[in-house]
Order: C-alpha cells, then structure tokens, then sequence
C-alpha cells in the first residue's frame, strides 16, 4: 500500500530527510484520484503530493499564456531536481 506524503506539511528537516527517488507529484488543479496515480506510478512505498499548481491551463479561472506557463513549471521541476529529487511529475486535469 502506498503511503501518501502531503509535501507542504512536512518541516525542512522532514524535507531533507526525504528519500530522493521518492516520487514527487505536482498536481495542476484538485480532483485527482490517488489510485490511479498510485497505479500509474507503479504502486511505490511512498508519493509526495506538493501543494497544487492552481492556474494556467484551460478552465483553471485564471488563464496563463501557455510559454509562462511552460516557463513556471519547468523551473519548479528543475529546482526540485537540483535539490536531488529524481522522480517528479506533474499531474494534469
């Protein structure tokens, strides 16, 4: 059974402590289903879900030209992985 990690409640030394091939998801909106994504990842010991990426794409409410958006993202996927982190995905509605 996978064991779901709400990345924004963990303190910075719990961040350290993070094993990093720990599968790290950043979700664009709400309303996803953690089986599925559990499946899709291949059942790991354990998913950090980082808070989610609330705007940007189509019927988010707030509309991010689509290189802003693109530009935004790939530096958050970046400076997680500068930190050590070797899976990180985003997860789109």
């Amino acid at each position: 059974m996978t064991r779901w990690i709400l990345y924004d409640h963990l303190t910075w030394p719990e961040v350290a402590a993070l094993p990093r091939h720990c599968p790290l998801v950043l979700p664009l909106g709400k309303g996803y289903d953690r089986e599925q994504l559990a499946e899709a990842l291949s059942f790991p010991e354990q998913i950090a879900i980082l808070p989610a990426f609330p705007f940007g794409w189509r019927s988010s409410g707030i509309p991010v030209p689509e290189g802003v958006l693109k530009e935004v993202l790939w530096n958050l996927l970046n400076s997680l992985r500068d930190d050590g982190f070797s899976n990180v995905f985003l997860l789109t509605p």
